[in-house]
């Protein structure tokens, strides 16, 4: 390979990992954490080889997604001996040689080569906290050789062996190596809920081959290749009461060759068959009908099961519920034997009662009921779904859901200014670290609370010392006190423990970008900025200041407009606007809100005066504060909040400006300082 195209692969390929994978070895079976979401995947393992060499790197194996096979970056550039640059506040890999600069936005689809846009049918993203790169985005960003083996399921980078040393065929990624046959057109499902459960897919013209992906327990995906698409997108009306919906849609794989991938979802883990005709035109999936043989239940130490056997997968779902503390097991289309409505449980301590019934006539239920004090989780495997009940040794403590106050009883001394906060409030929990192993005195486990502000709280060790975790309904702040007898932590309205609340919000965000303009992208210079002010603030002021995001996601703008509503004295929306290649400037944007007083803050006074401060700081055109009661997260709030127009992205001028570091800088000052001018000036409660 050429010296300039290994550096500049190395450099594009800059935040992630290398792992290869030797040819027709066992399945990789991972937990893949993208998209907020964890996905169980399992996939027969990629090969990578760079110049004729395997590479293995210990961290992330390359993985194919939805037909696409994702590189792990970071380690090929290393192989390459190149260098690359990551913008973690815009999610930007810059990709630099003698000879190209590259720029890779995660999760966007469009990249910039020496200045000039390409387009990615896949967008990099972020898997398992490494940069993940679709290999034809590899292949275009660095004009370079990069080949695929199908047979083998190997990824060649530059070098690619003789013919006669693979006995395989190599093709380029993007190259269509065989036609289609014909296309899915029909989908044959059940005719009632309570007859045979079986579908039927049907193609013209037949299909290749089928292949199962295993995704989860819940989804049954089959990709069919050679054939297009010709069904709807979406059948909910199944004729199931375990087949949710059926979902379709069309791919490439990575060697040109197109597939239709047919999605069932499903309440829970089912057994089924699928068998195929010989012309390969039809595909029946058909589905077992599990049978509940019997509930028994058992007692150990402190632990407590109770067991439904089955001679087959029940499909269950199953849910937590409180007030009483309970699992809700659901098996939809199963049969039964003689059943009891209420099963035995004397000889249990901890679950005070398991009952059974029929819902709809359809769907087998099963309720565990439990003390508060205990633990349920539960499994299903080999016909058999477990529930099991684990006594929680917490002690020495109390809580009041009242008044949301944990006592601990005063056993031994602990030095209060010891105890860290961990406040992950986007994550939805708090964290309280003792200064040291408590385990004896309080115990460890999980109580469900299930009060207005938290769901549950568990205590456990790390490191040596106890913790005490809160996962929340809301925000919340928290209080230590020190009674003599006892610490009480009590859990408060942030309202109720500082003087000055702001919720700061980056608008768009996730799969909603915003505009974008000359280059750039609105959702990553909004959380630039916010980021921005909100590190002014706390350095500068004694704000207590919130994130609506403090990465990629997307809130609800709903659910922005609520958490102000809930914790915040004033909300701030940083925006980047759009329009004509000549507009320009920065306006502030506001609601009248139908409980405004004269005599507080009111949106109106907290627009003005940003926009007295932000548009002579960035030197951009004043046009005003403007009414804007048909904006969600202004008229769905009841606190004073504005949402800030930056500038145009579409205007070159104003992209330019906001582009660059400094006026970054000095407009996130701005901002700030108008907040604390306006939050210190305006009466908040």
């Amino acid at each position: 390979m050429r010296k300039t195209a290994k550096r500049l692969l190395l450099l594009t390929l800059a935040a992630g990992l290398f792992h290869t994978v030797t040819a027709f070895a066992a399945n990789v079976n991972l937990d893949l954490y993208y998209h907020g979401t964890h996905h169980a995947y399992s996939a027969k393992e990629i090969q990578i080889v760079i110049d004729g060499q395997e590479y293995t790197d210990p961290n992330i194996p390359a993985v194919s997604i939805d037909g696409r096979t994702m590189l792990p970056m970071r380690g090929i550039c290393e192989e390459l001996g190149c260098t690359v640059t990551w913008n973690e506040n815009t999610r930007q890999v810059y990709a630099i040689s003698d000879t190209h600069t590259i720029v890779f936005q995660i999760d966007q689809t469009t990249g910039y080569k020496n200045g000039e846009t390409f387009t990615m049918d896949v967008a990099p993203m972020i898997i398992n906290d490494r940069t993940m790169l679709p290999v034809r985005a590899l292949a275009k960003a660095l004009d370079i050789e990069v080949t695929w083996d199908d047979p083998s399921r190997t990824v060649y980078i530059g070098e690619v062996p003789k013919e006669d040393e693979t006995q395989t065929t190599t093709e380029t990624p993007g190259e269509t190596v065989s036609g289609t046959k014909g296309s899915l057109t029909k989908v044959i499902t059940p005719a009632s809920v309570a007859g045979t459960q079986q579908f039927t897919i049907e193609a013209t013209g037949g299909y290749s081959r089928y292949e199962e992906v295993y995704v989860s327990d819940d989804r049954i995906v089959l990709d069919f290749y050679g054939v297009t698409n010709a069904l709807a997108d979406t059948i909910t009306t199944t004729n199931s009461s375990f087949v949710t919906s059926i979902r379709t849609a069309q791919h490439t794989a990575d060697n040109g060759e197109i597939y239709t991938r047919v999605v069932f979802d499903l309440t829970g883990k089912k057994t089924y068959e699928v068998t195929e005709n010989a012309a390969k035109t039809q595909a029946v999936v058909a589905f077992e009908q599990a049978v509940i043989q019997d509930i028994t239940t058992s007692h150990s130490g402190t632990t407590e099961t109770v067991v439904i056997h089955a001679d087959g997968a029940t499909g269950a779902s199953v849910t937590t519920m409180q007030d009483p503390y309970r699992l809700v097991i659901d098996m939809p289309g199963v049969v039964t034997e003689d059943m009891d409505e209420i099963i035995d449980t004397e000889d249990l301590e901890y679950v005070q009662e398991v009952r059974t019934g029929w819902m709809n006539g359809t769907t087998f239920r099963v309720v565990v009921e439990a003390d508060e004090l205990t633990d349920m989780t539960w499994t299903e495997a080999d016909g058999k779904l477990t529930v099991t009940i684990q006594k929680s040794t917490l002690e020495n403590l109390s809580y009041d859901k009242e008044a949301d106050v944990l006592e601990l009883k005063k056993v031994v001394t602990i030095d209060t200014n010891r105890i860290s906060h961990k406040d992950a409030y986007l994550d939805g929990y708090y964290e309280l670290t003792l200064p040291g192993d408590y385990s004896d005195i309080y115990g460890y486990g999980t109580r469900n609370l299930n009060t207005d502000q938290v769901q549950s709280m568990e205590i456990y060790q790390k490191s040596g010392n106890t913790v005490i975790r809160f996962e929340q309904k809301m925000v919340n702040a928290y209080t230590i006190a020190d009674t003599g007898d006892s610490y009480l932590i009590s859990v408060k309205n942030p309202k109720e423990v500082y003087s000055k609340v702001l919720l700061l919000d980056a608008g768009h965000g996730g799969n909603d970008p915003g505009t974008s303009g000359n280059g750039l992208t609105e959702k990553t210079l909004n959380l630039t900025m916010a980021l921005k002010v909100q590190s002014y603030l706390e350095r500068h002021s004694d704000i207590k200041v919130y994130m609506t995001r403090e990465s990629d996601t997307r809130p609800a703008n709903a659910d922005r407009a609520t958490m102000a509503n809930q914790i915040a004295d004033l909300m701030v929306s940083i925006h980047m606007n759009a329009g004509t290649a000549t507009a320009n400037g920065t306006e502030t944007l506001y609601a009248a809100h139908s409980n405004d007083n004269s005599a507080k803050l009111t949106s109106l006074k907290a627009a003005e005066v940003v926009q007295s401060y932000l548009p002579t700081a960035l030197q951009t055109t004043n046009r005003g504060v403007k009414s804007r009661p048909d904006l969600l997260i202004l008229n769905s709030t009841t606190v004073p909040a504005i949402l800030i127009e930056t500038c145009f992205l579409s205007n070159p001028g104003d992209a330019l400006k906001i582009s660059q570091e400094t006026n970054q800088d000095t407009a996130a000052e701005a901002i700030a300082e108008a907040i604390m001018y306006t939050m210190s000036h305006y009466t908040l409660r």
